[in-house]
């Protein structure tokens, strides 16, 4: 499997057919986009990366598609936090922070149909932001309490975090994969965060050749 950048747009055709298979889930994506468009951007994104690492993992195809589905849906908590908190640039008063932490149990709340019937993995929605060495939230998890698909969603939402240029700080995958890497086994799982460089060297060597490629064809066309 050789991962991809892609573009939300991109993202968003893949999520369109959705629409026809799993109204609710595309409903929701709606309902968040509209409530907090950088959300819904950063959903996408996560839901993307998140499936690159199970499919390198060997899940099957009824496991990807469950995480692909919580992942698109993670942060769906958000719903019940202000656009103006969402927003907020500025040190959160504590009574905010709590507000926000509040979010994966929001999530989990409203996806519970889906997680009753096994179509979300409600593990993933609540953890989303639990760290391995128990400073996360929403209940101070450490590693053997925090599921895999919670790890990979972590991962690929700070991974997204990082190097999203429209909505946060647009760090390269070099600068993002550092920090990433300083952080393994206290934040995020390292053997995912190796998995993740891991792929994203395949996919330079593949462009790399595709750009020997198409410079040897322009050679040879200039010649004929």
């Amino acid at each position: 499997m050789r991962t991809t950048v892609a573009t939300v747009e991109q993202i968003e055709q893949d999520v369109k057919a959705l629409e026809r298979r799993e109204p609710q889930v595309a409903f929701l994506l709606k309902r968040l986009k509209r409530h907090h468009a950088p959300t819904y951007r950063q959903s996408l994104l996560t839901a993307h990366y998140s499936l690159q690492l199970a499919q390198a993992l060997g899940f099957d195809g009824n496991e990807c598609r469950v995480l692909y589905r919580t992942a698109l849906l993670h942060d769906i908590g958000k719903l019940h936090v202000s656009r103006e908190l969402l927003d907020s640039r500025h040190r959160l008063y504590q009574g905010d922070v709590w507000k926000l932490q509040e979010h994966p149990k929001h999530g989990a709340d409203i996806l519970a149909a889906m997680i009753a019937d096994g179509s979300v993995d409600g593990e993933a929605v609540l953890h989303h932001h639990e760290n391995l060495d128990g400073t996360g939230y929403p209940f101070g998890l450490t590693w053997k309490a925090i599921s895999l698909n919670a790890r990979i969603i972590r991962l690929a939402s700070n991974y997204t975090d990082m190097t999203d240029a429209q909505t946060s700080l647009g760090l390269s995958h070099e600068e993002a994969l550092e920090e990433l890497y300083a952080w393994s086994d206290v934040l995020f799982d390292a053997d995912l965060v190796e998995l993740m460089n891991h792929l994203f060297r395949e996919r330079m060597r593949d462009e790399k050749r595709k750009g020997e490629i198409a410079y040897d064809v322009v050679k040879r066309n200039r010649k004929s």
